[in-house]
């Protein structure tokens, strides 16, 4: 009895602070993805996306068997590689995502429909940093890792935003344009609708850029 006691005892103890400390990863994944979101997407503050960059990678280190830090650390610098001042340090920022997307995807263990649509978004930025000289090579990357996510889960929202976005940006003379682009917008809208994220701290974002892009098909 005395031992059964003991064992109890221990086994309550270990479940408290196991909870104790996913409760306190939660909430620091909450706190860094609701900075993340309060950030002006129209005009991205470079310091800001760095601190919150940086914010992601501590709690990587602290929890190294959980692969969503390492995911928003990529999302961070991918936004920074829009943002960057110069070419360099454009590149910079987006070497350093694929860094941690390739980290994420180890810590995953398997395929992953976010890993491959935020390795799309990465190229779709490289291959907008120097479109002349990159379009052929990321373009076909930028397709590859969509074709990736469908076939894990094609109810993925960011899929068809990202697949509107580049139409959207691309001259009505090469195949794009807000025209062709709008069916496709459409379709993201109606899957972000509709989606809902696997935990509060899984990717939700995209529906907001969606909704902008619309409005300017109109």
């Amino acid at each position: 009895m005395k031992r059964l006691l003991t064992f109890t005892l221990l086994f309550a103890l270990a479940t408290g602070m196991a909870w104790a400390q996913n409760e306190k990863y939660t909430k620091a994944m909450t706190d860094g993805i609701n900075a993340l979101m309060a950030i002006d997407r129209s005009k991205p503050d470079a310091k800001s996306l760095q601190d919150i960059g940086n914010r992601f990678e501590r709690i990587a280190a602290a929890e190294p068997k959980e692969w969503l830090p390492k995911y928003y650390a990529a999302y961070t610098n991918v936004l920074l590689g829009f943002v960057g001042a110069t070419l360099t340090e454009k590149d910079q920022y987006l070497d350093k995502a694929n860094a941690l997307l390739k980290d994420a995807e180890t810590i995953a263990g398997k395929p992953n429909d976010e890993l491959e649509v935020l390795k799309a978004y990465q190229s779709q930025i490289h291959l907008a940093a120097d479109p002349m000289n990159r379009w052929q090579n990321d373009g076909e990357k930028f397709q590859g890792f969509l074709q990736a996510a469908k076939s894990l889960n094609a109810e993925n929202p960011r899929i068809y935003f990202l697949e509107g976005s580049s139409l959207f940006y691309t001259p009505d003379e090469y195949g794009g344009g807000k025209k062709v682009a709008k069916p496709i917008l459409e379709k993201a809208q109606q899957k972000f609708n509709a989606y809902k994220p696997e935990t509060a701290i899984h990717p939700d974002w995209g529906k907001m850029e969606t909704e902008w892009m619309l409005s300017q098909t109109n």
